[in-house]
């Protein structure tokens, strides 16, 4: 016959482990509940991540906006923007039909959006920063092609809408810059709107169109070197 110690030790050891299995039990339920909130939060913000471009549409009426051609010369590549349907470079000259644009903007607040004349094509670019060509906007996908300009000393800058650490540049070889690698005040991403050549034809006595933002260029360079060593003089 067993004792009554022996009886209450064993009683409470079985109830013990009862306990912990319980706890163990909502513990392994209360863990779950927490990887599924935590995935589903983490699918919820790449959702909203991935959708992010297609905000900048919402209210841009294409067929509202008025439509102007020009032309986009890099500052610097030294040449127009021209896009080639998917292609897009910095290294059109100013007859290159590819680097004819169509703008259009939203006066609303100022959003555009950038069309080659000849392709049709929009000038875009994708979640990863790249600059692409895309036949159509959609309000669906991971693509943005709607942009805000600034202008900053007499230079336009290109933003996208949807991620404003992101601008449109390219390099001194006219190649497209990740738009993810650009910023602000540096020449990649510096334009200048300049009108057709049929629109501003130059005569014999003239500089070309190409010619002479050129040379603007290099007064301006000039003007800097100069303020620059007087300031050096007055320094000294």
């Amino acid at each position: 016959m067993s004792s009554p110690l022996y009886n209450n030790s064993c009683f409470v050891l079985i109830s013990g482990t009862r306990a912990m299995f319980v706890v163990q039990r909502i513990l392994t339920t209360l863990l779950h509940i927490i990887i599924i909130w935590c995935l589903s939060v983490q699918e919820s913000v790449q959702q909203e991540n991935e959708n992010s471009f297609d905000q900048g549409l919402l209210g841009l009426d294409l067929s509202k906006s008025q439509p102007n051609t020009l032309q986009l010369y890099s500052r610097a590549s030294s040449k127009n923007i021209r896009i080639m349907g998917r292609t897009i470079d910095a290294n059109g000259s100013v007859w290159d039909e590819d680097a004819r644009l169509i703008i259009r903007s939203d006066s609303l607040d100022g959003r555009i959006t950038i069309q080659g004349e000849h392709t049709g094509y929009f000038l875009c670019i994708n979640k990863k920063g790249l600059v692409v060509g895309r036949k159509k906007i959609k309000r669906e996908g991971s693509v943005s092609c709607v942009f805000t300009e600034t202008i900053r000393n007499t230079y336009t800058e290109l933003r996208l809408v949807q991620k404003t650490e992101m601008y449109l540049g390219f390099n001194k070889d006219g190649q497209a810059i990740p738009a993810h690698r650009t910023r602000p005040g540096v020449k990649s991403v510096q334009f200048l709107k300049r009108p057709l050549p049929e629109d501003n034809p130059a005569d014999d006595t003239s500089m070309s169109s190409a010619n002479s933002y050129s040379f603007y260029e290099l007064i301006r360079q000039l003007a800097t070197n100069v303020d620059a060593t007087r300031n050096e003089d007055t320094a000294s």
